[in-house]
């Protein structure tokens, strides 16, 4: 356990970035103890329901920017979270800062920050993922914006924690003085998604028994390979396709599509069970992956997976009844994994969901690793 005088302030200044919400949510829910402090920065205002048993004094909300100029400003001029640390720092007692979603905009004052009380920084991508665009002014945006702030970030801080080995192994080859640690990835899975209820509208004309893919639309997640071995396949036609997730689809649509449903947009919490509940299998064909929690949903679910050989999903998943793998980037062998997932039993992978996302070793790997840090 963690010391009771050991005060923390969370910190989740993406909050609403891809794949940022639950992660924050699920490690500050089971984390948080009282004499703490979370500081979130949201483009949709309070969200009560995000942390039931914290107080609310205990959180303090702080509104994303509108407007361009403003944007631009905040990202590198972030006053209003700088002044908001600074004095829940000094009014709490805070030992530690702890950044659960990368926090870029403090690329260019973390090293002040540090000097005032150390940080436990989350590494989410220690290689910056290949985000395709048909639009140069948004290459060049991603690599000022998000790939340039990482990269001093992971350069800066001293502490840190990632949920993938293959990733610890990286950061500490790049750099050997910083002090980095493995922890479970958390369950993307909140009371929400656990609660279902709400029907996914799109679906109603598709019926059940389809192959999901689920996440954002980007290059690096495969989802071009999915679409092209799934036409290219007769007989993987007998059950629809299902691609849900916002971002653009940067790839062309054949002619020939048949079959697939594109659900681009926002999938809330609460149509996530309707979502895999009604899903033959999901398939997951990343390109590369540094680390994810998107095999948690389709697991507690009991759905089977096909995933590509990636070592974050072979560490996680391999040996994992109903998890069928294929050669990353191979069209052909993903086609042959569908195949193989769609023609077998179709096992369960509840038992990867229980093995892999307790939320207890995820608490006591956080609680050593928050111990060994000189406050």
């Amino acid at each position: 356990m963690r010391d009771a005088s050991r005060h923390i302030l969370f910190l989740a200044t993406e909050f609403d970035a891809p794949g940022m919400h639950p992660y924050a949510i699920n490690i500050i829910n089971t984390m948080w103890q009282p004499g703490d402090h979370v500081l979130i920065v949201s483009r949709y205002g309070v969200d009560n329901e995000a942390f039931p048993a914290i107080p609310t004094d205990s959180i303090t909300w702080i509104d994303y920017p509108t407007g361009k100029m403003a944007k631009a400003v905040f990202r590198f001029r972030p006053t209003s979270v700088l002044q908001a640390i600074h004095d829940i720092v000094a009014r709490k007692d805070i030992k530690l800062l702890f950044s659960l979603t990368e926090e870029i905009i403090l690329a260019d004052s973390i090293g002040k920050l540090q000097r005032q009380v150390p940080m436990l920084y989350t590494v989410h991508d220690a290689t910056f993922h290949d985000y395709k665009s048909s639009s140069p002014v948004r290459w060049l945006k991603d690599r000022l914006i998000i790939a340039r702030p990482q990269r001093l970030m992971l350069k800066r801080t001293c502490h840190q924690v990632t949920n993938s080995r293959e990733q610890l192994e990286l950061i500490i080859g790049r750099y050997p003085d910083h002090q980095v640690h493995y922890a479970p990835f958390p369950t993307l899975v909140n009371e929400a998604i656990a609660r279902g209820g709400k029907q996914v509208e799109e679906l109603q004309g598709v019926g059940d028994g389809y192959i999901l893919f689920f996440g954002t639309i980007h290059f690096y997640k495969g989802v071009h390979l999915l679409y092209d071995a799934y036409l290219s396949h007769p007989e993987l036609q007998a059950h629809p396709l299902v691609i849900a997730g916002t971002r653009e689809i940067y790839f062309a649509r054949r002619p020939d599509e048949q079959g697939v449903t594109f659900i681009n947009r926002f999938i809330d919490d609460s149509e996530v069970r309707d979502l895999f509940g009604r899903a033959a299998l999901v398939v997951y064909p990343y390109i590369s992956a540094t680390q994810s929690g998107v095999t948690s949903i389709a697991s507690y679910c009991g759905k089977p997976m096909v995933l590509s050989d990636l070592p974050f999903f072979k560490q996680t998943c391999e040996g994992s009844e109903g998890v069928e793998f294929f050669t990353s980037g191979d069209r052909q062998a993903l086609a042959s994994a569908l195949s193989r997932a769609l023609q077998g039993e179709l096992a369960t992978t509840r038992g990867l969901y229980d093995r892999e996302y307790a939320p207890q070793a995820m608490q006591a790997a956080l609680n050593s690793i928050i111990n060994s840090i000189p406050c």
